[in-house]
């Protein structure tokens, strides 16, 4: 009985402990919470003011866009004289302090942010932002304003020199970020691509002037130059274009991108030596789309290097599955001026050879003669990769573009191939048929093979047999087809040039001793051509 009190006192300390235990929790939890709100609401007023980028400390695209409207307000309106044709027109330049924007662009950052990974693709918009900053003149508004795109608000500059000045610092920014990064080790060369729109000529508000620095810069890129001032002439999307824009992007990420195949034969033998890859869109609602509908949207849309990977990859699977059922065909893919002035391009052929099991023989890369006005350097190291490599190489539309002799001279190629533009009157015409001739002889002098494109009739085979010509491809041979019907079209064509079925192709099924190569040149021509479908 004696420990009853000791017990009923600890008990209520106990119980007074706990008590003091649960308000220091209620009073700790809201602390806790205006500790909290007040921090939000300080971050919110914080952001309110300075809106900072948080992976590179610029300013961020709100931040921006109030700040350049501000220091627009001061902007003088332009003079009512006609519009200039681009830049600033003598006759529309403003006297006294004026201001323009210049929206940054990061070529293949999408490619090294896959590639590496985001801490890779954050650590090099950091360096980027970083090198910008260096050769902004002082007072000049730096933003990042979206993933890969930089906006520079340039301030006070004299009216008469606005065009020098912002070429100039267009040239510093180029400069700059030319010089390789360092990222896991490698070496990353960028390219950029500035649009550039100075006020008040190009607008006078900033949503004016980002429009039109977007279009500039649009056109920097289809133009492959470092950077283009905004030119009053270049046409806007209309919304139909919009519209298809946007399609095109759901079209590429949800398969509806396809491919057909065009044989190519060899004139000496009859035997079909590959198949040209020709990219079709199927639109869910129009059906199939040829590539001159959407290709240079494609273009404009920056599109360019991922459908070429898609077709890369699908052409190769191709011609496996073919080359597998007893078909050494090759097969030849587009490649644009856009994607072939990429260093990293050859890498990517290689990588999609290994998954392909292919081998590099059976690729033929195709170009066109502005992918080499366009960057020729850049592009000559390409092509050289390539054949290095052991891809083949070919000139695509030979004779549609600008290309010179002393072109052909240095180009690392394969073949040509002669665009159907020469073949028209070849047969009526005899100014044109020495042009095809003499052609055909200048190719194999050079030591290049000559592809002709476009042949649609038996006299036309006839006539490219007789003057020497290596391969022909056109209607006469077939209609562009899926890659499923190749095989059983060889069966077909065998029938039409009287060749056994083993010898339909170069190399596969073929008996020992006899080769495609033995037969009389010009003595497999077709029987008939294809019936049209």
């Amino acid at each position: 009985m004696a420990g009853l009190p000791i017990l009923i006192m600890l008990r209520r300390e106990v119980a007074v402990w706990v008590v003091d235990l649960l308000w220091l929790s209620v009073i700790f939890v809201i602390a806790r919470t205006v500790l909290r709100t007040r921090a939000r609401r300080a971050e919110q007023t914080d952001g309110e003011f300075t809106r900072i980028d948080e992976l590179t400390g610029l300013t961020d695209r709100r931040g921006f866009l109030e700040e350049a409207a501000r220091l627009l307000t001061d902007v003088p309106k332009p003079p009512a004289v006609g519009a200039g044709s681009g830049g600033l027109s003598p006759g529309r330049r403003v006297s006294g302090p004026t201001t323009a924007l210049m929206l940054i662009d990061v070529d293949r950052f999408g490619e090294i942010n896959g590639g590496l990974g985001h801490e890779y693709g954050d650590r090099l918009l950091v360096a980027v932002s970083r090198r910008i900053s260096a050769v902004r003149r002082p007072g000049d508004l730096l933003a990042r304003i979206s993933g890969d795109e930089f906006a520079v608000l340039l301030r006070g500059i004299d009216g008469e020199q606005a065009r020098t000045v912002v070429d100039h610092v267009a040239v510093r920014v180029r400069d700059a970020l030319g010089m390789p990064f360092v990222l896991a080790g490698m070496r990353a060369p960028l390219e950029v691509k500035v649009g550039i729109a100075i006020a008040p000529d190009h607008g006078t508000d900033v949503s004016e002037l980002l429009g039109n620095a977007a279009l500039a810069l649009r056109e920097a890129k289809k133009s492959h130059i470092s950077h283009r001032v905004y030119d009053t002439g270049l046409v806007r999307p209309s919304p139909a274009r919009l519209r298809l824009r946007t399609e095109l992007r759901a079209g590429l990420r949800g398969g509806q991108i396809e491919l057909r195949y065009q044989p190519k034969a060899d004139l000496r033998t009859g035997c079909v030596t590959g198949m040209e890859a020709l990219v079709r869109w199927r639109h869910p609602v129009d059906g199939v789309r040829s590539p001159d509908l959407f290709l240079p949207d494609m273009e404009a849309m920056g599109l360019m290097p991922a459908l070429t990977a898609l077709v890369l990859r699908t052409a190769l699977d191709e011609c496996a599955r073919w080359r597998a059922g007893g078909a050494a065909l090759s097969v030849s893919v587009n490649v644009p001026a856009s994607v072939i002035v990429d260093s990293g391009f050859a890498l990517e052929v290689r990588d999609a050879l290994g998954k392909a099991d292919v081998p590099p023989a059976a690729l033929c890369v195709e170009i066109t003669e502005d992918s080499l006005m366009a960057r020729r350097e850049h592009a000559q190291r390409t092509l050289a990769r390539l054949r290095m490599l052991g891809v083949r190489v070919s000139l695509d539309d030979y004779g549609s573009g600008y290309c010179s002799l002393a072109y052909l001279r240095d180009l690392p190629a394969d073949e040509l191939k002669l665009d159907r533009a020469f073949l028209r009157e070849v047969e009526r015409d005899s100014t044109a048929a020495e042009i095809v001739r003499s052609t055909i002889a200048l190719a194999h002098t050079l030591g290049l093979r000559m592809v002709a494109e476009g042949v649609e009739t038996t006299g036309l085979w006839a006539l490219l047999a007789a003057w020497g010509c290596d391969e022909v491809q056109g209607y006469f041979v077939s209609r562009p087809m899926h890659g499923d019907q190749v095989l059983p079209w060889l069966r077909q064509w065998a029938s039409r040039t009287g060749l056994s079925p083993a010898m339909i192709t170069m190399g596969v099924g073929v008996p020992a001793g006899v080769r495609c190569s033995s037969v009389r040149r010009g003595s497999a021509v077709p029987a008939a051509a294809p019936a049209r479908r």
